[in-house]
């Protein structure tokens, strides 16, 4: 009886703060967040916190929103209604039949479907291909790739989509949620699947699995790997990682949304660029924007990189400022990693690729930044 009342009081709790949520959002903007605050104390050398960040708070961090619905997902209720307000008050994208063509190939039915982690398919409606059209690590969704020698000014680059994330910037969890939401790993995805109320056969499903796959996969020899899924876990990594002392790059200016078919077909030329010291290359972050319905960052600590900056002019007039990072030694890459047949180079050999608009480059402030 204890219990039940437990829950009743949780369910009246969640519906009050829910009605009443506008207004709840609305004292909060009015405040420095506690996120927000907290990222300045970790990295305090970042004067402009990335708008990707920024946009990204959670909306209903500090209220009873954020707590009644932590307490649903700490002790394993589910209440599928109240997930779907949650997301939808909560800034996320639970959306379960969402399509992003990053996590999609074409059957031998031309039927467009999720991709599997790492060749098992979550899907049962259609049959997916092998592993080999699959996703196995975070490099499968990279696909501009370029040697550092054909970085030139007035050359020609081709580009996917002109480094435009078709992934949505959502809201970070609240660091409350967060913190009880279970581990990001294949064996949990029935728990995360029900925190957020999502089907088992669905797309988002698939995306999910693909990123409790990619989180749970052990890291290379040296390097350091989180999926934080709030800004507070961001912070705490990167402060770990390489120090308070730290700059944030992102490629800026790509277009808002997938370009068309004839923009994809023209290439960028190289207007201007920037190679950094390699002696800062040698300790960075790199966050790479992942599907899942709250923001999550596929965060990693690598060595030996540089970083190169570059203004990149499209067919269309635009300028994109992008951020790429070469990795000066890639014997310790997967034999089947795509940079290798895209460049046409053996394994060991320098190889670099672009980073999308929503993913993040954190480096040491305290190291010469040219070469």
């Amino acid at each position: 009886m204890a219990r039940l009342a437990g829950v009743v009081g949780v369910l009246v709790g969640i519906l009050t703060c829910m009605s009443v949520h506008l207004d709840v959002v609305m004292v909060h903007s009015m405040r420095t967040p506690a996120s927000i605050s907290f990222w300045e104390k970790m990295l305090p050398s970042v004067q402009v916190i990335p708008e990707t960040i920024k946009t990204s708070v959670s909306p209903v961090e500090g209220t009873a929103t954020a707590d009644e619905f932590a307490a649903i997902v700490r002790d394993a209720m589910s209440f599928p209604a109240l997930s779907a307000k949650f997301c939808e008050v909560a800034g996320l994208v639970c959306d379960e039949d969402i399509v992003i063509h990053s996590y999609t190939i074409k059957t031998n039915a031309s039927t467009t479907v999720a991709l599997p982690m790492g060749g098992h398919n979550m899907m049962t409606h259609a049959s997916a291909a092998s592993r080999a059209m699959g996703i196995s690590t975070i490099n499968d969704f990279q696909l501009d790739f370029f040697l550092e020698e054909n970085l030139v000014e007035g050359a020609y680059m081709h580009l996917a989509d002109n480094l435009f994330d078709p992934i949505p910037l959502r809201a970070f969890l609240p660091s409350i949620v967060a913190k009880v939401l279970p581990a990001l790993t294949t064996a949990n995805l029935p728990k995360l699947l029900a925190a957020f109320a999502i089907g088992k056969n669905t797309r988002m499903a698939a995306m999910m699995a693909t990123a409790a796959y990619l989180c749970e996969s052990p890291a290379l020899p040296g390097e350091q790997r989180a999926c934080p899924t709030s800004v507070e876990e961001m912070a705490a990594f990167v402060a770990s990682e390489v120090g308070e002392k730290v700059e944030v790059l992102s490629t800026r200016g790509a277009p808002t949304s997938a370009p068309t078919t004839t923009e994809k077909k023209a290439p960028v030329k190289v207007l201007s660029y920037e190679k950094r010291s390699l002696g800062e290359g040698k300790n960075i972050v790199v966050c790479h924007n992942v599907m899942f319905p709250s923001q999550l960052y596929y965060c990693h600590h690598v060595t030996g990189t540089k970083v190169v900056q570059a203004s990149l002019g499209a067919s269309d007039g635009s300028v994109i400022h992008g951020v790429a990072i070469c990795h000066m030694d890639t014997t310790l890459w997967a034999s089947e990693h795509p940079a290798f047949s895209a460049l046409n180079i053996p394994r060991g050999a320098e190889a670099c690729h672009w980073n999308t608009q929503n993913d993040l480059i954190w480096i040491p402030t305290s190291i010469s930044a040219t070469i």
